[in-house]
């Protein structure tokens, strides 16, 4: 399915996503983690998992969650979103990770 801006092009490798997390908590953006079973591009709203985590600056934490988020909901999409403070909006989100082509 493809449901982002850059869809095309092939998915995060560990490291790769280790390093978004990392970019987003570098610049003091406040992480969110959604799911949802069954996205659609026409619908953007999707389940927040726990509340954004704010004041976090370490990733490590902001991975914890995530793959908390991921075990916990092994049929869905997982998604990050980065929203800023001083802006007042969201200003990153890429899908973490998806369910399982058999699932």
């Amino acid at each position: 399915m493809k449901l982002e801006t850059f869809s095309y092009l092939p998915e995060f490798s560990v490291d790769q996503r280790a390093d978004q997390i990392r970019s987003i908590v570098a610049r003091g953006l406040v992480v969110g983690i959604e799911y949802s079973a069954a996205p659609d591009p026409y619908d953007h709203y999707w389940t927040l998992w726990k509340l954004p985590l704010f004041d976090i600056d370490d990733a490590a934490t902001v991975m914890i969650e995530l793959d908390a988020c991921r075990r916990a909901n092994p049929g869905c999409y997982v998604k990050v979103n980065g929203y800023d403070p001083v802006r007042q909006g969201q200003v990153s989100s890429f899908i973490f990770c998806q369910p399982a082509k058999n699932a």
